[in-house]
């Protein structure tokens, strides 16, 4: 046995290293911009962390090792739910909620929890087991969805987004199976679990590696339809006066006496938000029924209005234009008037957001309009 926990224990190492490589890499290539990238690349991380401890957790259904590898299980399985839902459905108010029968059931299983009457293990396990089904089951039925919705994606990057999501559903549904089958019978399970987690990190790296910082902005914003779904973009100096205001249609969705409003608004958030550094904050609104998300640099902040569940793609699509722009442009943005020089550049990939955007806003509002629509003026 002891030899067979050794040979498991560098499986498990090389698996859990498989697995961690998984989320740095996709960190690196979204620079988890969104929620919805944080929490794939924190799952990453724990799946790796349950392939560590498995072959030791397996040799006792109790113990904290034992009740670890429920923790890992439980938490990656509400980060899978919360981004296939956050992808497909986009955001709600009540998300939160769903974290509350996980600390529940992980409380319950830490706590030892023991009714007169009752086995020692069983009430806390089947309580943190009939949690994780449902949640799992609703992670595999998102997926499905957002798969059998965009079925016509037939590039290579978009097809590795579905078999890297995949891979950590069905790893999870393996992980469960397994645990819960452990139960049953008078066994711990079988240890060599960790084994079967070396082969989709290696799947899921040969996925991934090959996707550029640029190839994961297209597949997020193709898998979110984000062409479809946002309206206008805008860009503002970090004083407020606008740079570059794109629609996908003849007319702005905001109207140009609803602008100063706005403006108002991205001001605020402009002089509240962060120190002028090279942090990045962002900040998300509901206006009039549309959602309007913006992010804000050093010396700029780029606006989007849009419709549906686009907000991670939107963020994320953001985030990495502003951070391109700056990067490459900080020597003429020291001064609004300078900003309008380069202005078009930003506009230029800004306008790969929109549905159409052959049709902008004239380039007379891009630099014309700061007496027009800038911020304490009325139009």
């Amino acid at each position: 046995m002891a030899l067979t926990l050794d040979a498991l224990g560098i499986v498990a190492v090389a698996s859990a290293i498989g697995w961690w490589a998984v989320g740095i890499v996709s960190a690196v290539r979204s620079r988890v911009a969104s929620p919805f990238e944080r929490a794939l690349a924190t799952a990453s991380f724990l799946i790796g962390a349950l392939a560590f401890v498995t072959p030791y957790a397996s040799v006792s259904v109790d113990g904290p090792l034992a009740n670890l590898r429920l923790t890992f299980i439980g938490l990656a399985t509400l980060l899978v739910l919360l981004a296939t839902k956050w992808i497909s459905r986009g955001h709600s108010r009540y998300d939160a909620l769903l974290v509350v029968p996980v600390i529940a059931s992980l409380t319950l299983i830490w706590d030892g929890f023991v009714p007169n009457g009752f086995d020692s293990e069983w009430p806390s396990y089947v309580f943190w087991a009939l949690q994780q089904i449902p949640y799992l089951a609703a992670a595999i039925v998102l997926w499905a969805t957002l798969h059998r919705g965009r079925g016509d994606l037939a590039t290579p990057v978009h097809q590795r987004f579905f078999w890297t999501v995949g891979i950590l559903v069905m790893i999870l549904a393996i992980g469960l199976g397994t645990n819960i089958a452990g139960r049953f019978p008078l066994t711990t399970g079988d240890p060599r679990f960790a084994f079967f987690l070396l082969i989709p990190a290696a799947i899921a790296l040969i996925a991934i590696v090959p996707l550029t910082r640029e190839d994961w902005g297209e597949m997020l914003r193709v898998l979110s339809a984000i062409q479809e779904r946002v309206t206008a973009v805008y860009m503002f100096y970090r004083t407020g006066e606008p740079l570059v205001a794109l629609a996908s249609n003849r007319s702005l969705p905001i109207e140009a006496e609803q602008l100063e409003a706005v403006l108002s608004v991205v001001g605020n958030f402009v002089e509240t938000s962060v120190p002028s550094s090279r942090g990045y904050a962002v900040t998300a609104m509901r206006y009039e029924g549309l959602g309007l998300v913006a992010v804000r640099g050093e010396f700029v902040i780029i606006a989007a209005v849009y419709d549906g569940p686009a907000y991670d793609a939107l963020r994320s699509e953001l985030t990495r234009t502003l951070k391109v722009f700056e990067e490459r442009s900080w020597k003429e943005l020291r001064t609004w008037e300078d900003a309008t020089k380069v202005a078009e550049t930003a506009a230029n990939e800004l306008s790969n957001l929109l549905h159409r955007p052959e049709r902008t806003v004239p380039p007379s509002l891009r630099h014309a309009s700061a007496g027009e629509a800038k911020p304490g003026k009325s139009s």
